[in-house]
């Protein structure tokens, strides 16, 4: 019996992940699954040994403040690989973790596959030498990173984006749109909730002042997210569910939402939207230092402009998101042309399919 173990840090890579442990089950049965992510996953059949998804960290000084127990994380890990020695190993993104993972388990010569790259094309570049060093097949989901690895002479397939297979059967017709609704996405994290969430509030409020009708929704990925939430929107009507993101998407006119794998669902399904993001002040000089892109919006990185507003940091207030917010909720030129946007970019994503073809190069391995 094959095993292939994976690695996924965060929600959207629970979600990622279990389509693909979906993918390699529909296409070889007897693969066994266990490793590292998400509740998704689980269901998916993985054997969970860690829930790492629910309690996803970023940013500098937070990751800093965990470094004991993801130390520990990393060499149990590294024990239970030795013990199982699964055939494959899978990394889903996550490489704060996943690099000096792999790096650890290296020696041990099984084949590690990277599926959806670290965003190598924004900060820490030099870190495309040790991945192409560690890693047999980089199987990434946006097309101008084949190229970058391949540079490296690793081997690298375009497999076109998880989200596209995700939702190949949604498509936002307008009739389940109310005109009414503003989605509020303050993130999946416990600490981008604390501080992306009170601007949200804050932007509720300024906005009933001018539209008493305005109903808002948002999405958590658990109920202890959603606690949080309906903590920050107390006394303010807005509609808190554990539920996918998508289902504020298709309901909403517009949305405010905080960057991340999000913000591209929402474009996917042609709902306008603006980008809002807050770290603390360590974490995002930091950035500043290190990141090399003019954009932290993924749509504003692919289309190499600011079709989406962003508001980041200091800017994150509602002077300045409020009156761009309510000229989304008009047809107004500036909804009008991030819809024609939001076209152009799935017509350069292409079509679904990439679970598939990540399942078909992880079984190629297993075959060898």
């Amino acid at each position: 019996m094959k095993t292939v173990f994976l690695i996924a840090g965060e929600s959207s890579g629970d979600l990622h992940g279990a389509n693909l442990i979906r993918a390699l089950k529909a296409q070889d049965p007897e693969v066994t699954c266990f490793g590292l992510g998400g509740r998704t996953m689980e269901t998916a059949g993985m054997e969970l040994v860690q829930d790492l998804a629910s309690d996803a960290i970023m940013g500098f000084a937070e990751v800093l403040r965990r470094l004991l127990p993801l130390r520990r994380l990393l060499l149990d890990t590294v024990a239970l690989i030795r013990e199982r020695r699964p055939d494959v190993i899978v990394l889903i993104d996550y490489p704060g973790f996943n690099i000096r993972f792999a790096e650890a388990v290296a020696e041990l010569g099984i084949p590690i596959v990277y599926y959806i790259s670290p965003q190598v094309w924004a900060w820490k570049k030099k870190r495309i030498h040790k991945i192409a060093r560690l890693v047999r097949k980089m199987l990434v989901i946006f097309p101008f990173e084949e190229e970058l690895y391949r540079d490296k002479g690793v081997y690298c397939r375009y497999v076109g984006h998880p989200l596209l297979d995700e939702l190949k059967d949604l498509q936002k017709t307008g009739d389940e749109e109310d005109e009414t609704i503003i989605g509020m996405l303050p993130g999946s994290r416990s600490q981008e909730i604390q501080r992306i969430a009170p601007v949200m509030a804050q932007v509720c409020r300024d906005i009933l002042a001018r539209k008493a009708e305005i109903r808002f929704m948002t999405a958590c990925t658990n109920e202890a997210r959603a606690r949080e939430v309906r903590a920050a929107f107390e006394g303010l009507p807005v509609e808190v569910k554990v539920r996918p993101s998508r289902e504020v998407f298709l309901k909403s006119r517009c949305c405010l939402i905080a960057s991340g794998t999000a913000t591209l669902e929402a474009a996917l399904l042609e709902t306008p939207f603006l980008i809002v993001y807050k770290v603390n002040r360590i974490s995002y000089w930091l950035a500043r230092l290190l990141v090399r892109i003019p954009y932290i919006g993924i749509v504003n990185i692919l289309t190499g402009s600011d079709i989406v507003p962003e508001y980041i940091q200091h800017e994150a207030n509602s002077d300045k998101i409020t009156p761009v917010l309510l000229e989304l909720l008009e047809d107004s030129p500036l909804r009008n042309q991030m819809m024609a946007n939001f076209r152009m970019l799935q017509t350069h994503l292409g079509g679904p399919g990439a679970s598939d073809c990540a399942a078909e190069e992880i079984l190629a391995l297993l075959r060898q």
